[in-house]
């Protein structure tokens, strides 16, 4: 097999590599896949090993940064949501229109005890060189070598921060879960009562573990230094969140017929969106200090979700497809 590349001779930054430093360069590639040898007769083991490999990676005492940021995700539940009192779970009714859930607040903003912004950032900084990194070194052409498609690779890589994002995700909302039902005395009518919101929360999470584990490898592959593709996925999704909000304040203000649409511009609006669609709950924005309930049709919001999502991963698969390799 042999690898054509523009720049054979050069390092990343395009400068042309002595003998040496071709070597030197080389070593640490190879020094990378040292432990890549795949069964060629079983593309399954390779892709799991691929992925539970590189999110052992992601939770080791290296990555200190990620560890802490997940370390302030489970005291921030353990200090609004442990505490909870029965009457307020698994949701609590503001006014005769609007009512609340614990595990959706538990995706929202500071003030109401939510996680997000912890969230988007340990996805940020987690995905941000899991693509990124193989193109940088042209490690890639080892992985797309065969038996590796690209899809294969593409699932490999999802799967660290998938993964990662379901310990931030799915466990802190069971554990919320188990409190409860440990507060009701263990009475199995909490269990039959509350079925619905164990099996919501775990689709929830799963729902926002998928979605930002898509949004990371797309600028990880889009953006190929790690340090600026973690910085264009924190910027761009709470960035636009915070722009698309003030606009649709002056539109409201300003009584613009459907308005409310601009508020699919912002990711973290379309996701909270589609998770308050999985709790059944209207869902709402506060705008100047005021909440607004609003409704979108579930068919628009399903087709759109379909097309962003399937379109990132299009774009991904066209970004490594650039990788030429030849055999």
């Amino acid at each position: 097999m042999s690898i054509v590349r523009d720049g054979e001779n050069r390092n990343d930054n395009g400068q042309y590599l002595s003998g040496g430093s071709k070597l030197k360069n080389d070593a640490k590639i190879a020094d990378k896949f040292k432990d890549f040898k795949p069964n060629l007769s079983d593309r399954r083991n390779i892709i799991l090993g691929m992925g539970l490999r590189g999110f052992e990676k992601l939770f080791s005492l290296k990555n200190k940064s990620i560890l802490f940021l997940i370390g302030i995700v489970y005291l921030w539940t353990f200090a609004f949501y442990l505490l909870l009192g029965e009457d307020s779970y698994p949701c609590n009714t503001v006014s005769e229109e609007l009512k609340t859930c614990t595990h959706l607040n538990f995706y929202g903003d500071l003030q109401y005890g939510g996680t997000r912004i912890f969230l988007v950032l340990i996805a940020s900084v987690a995905s941000s060189g899991l693509i990124a990194n193989d193109l940088t070194d042209k490690s890639i052409h080892l992985y797309l070598s065969r038996p590796i498609s690209r899809i294969d690779y593409l699932i490999a890589r999802i799967i660290p921060i998938f993964l990662l994002m379901l310990t931030i995700t799915l466990i802190p909302n069971l554990v919320v879960f188990i409190s409860q039902f440990s507060k009701s005395g263990l009475n199995v009518d909490f269990l039959s009562s509350n079925m619905w919101t164990l099996s919501n929360l775990i689709l929830q999470a799963i729902f926002y573990s998928i979605s930002y584990s898509i949004i990371g490898i797309t600028f990880s592959a889009a953006i190929n230094r790690e340090s600026l593709a973690s910085a264009g996925f924190f910027g761009t999704v709470y960035g636009v969140s915070l722009i698309v909000e003030i606009f649709y304040g002056l539109m409201s203000e300003m009584d613009i017929e459907n308005s409310e649409y601009i508020l699919l511009l912002s990711i973290i609006h379309f996701l909270d969106i589609i998770s308050y669609k999985i709790f059944n709950v209207d869902y709402f924005v506060t705008i100047f200090g005021s909440p607004e309930i609003i409704e979108f049709p579930l068919s628009i919001i399903i087709g759109l979700y379909v097309l962003l999502f399937s379109s990132f991963i299009l774009l991904v698969n066209y970004i490594i497809s650039r990788m030429e390799v030849t055999k």
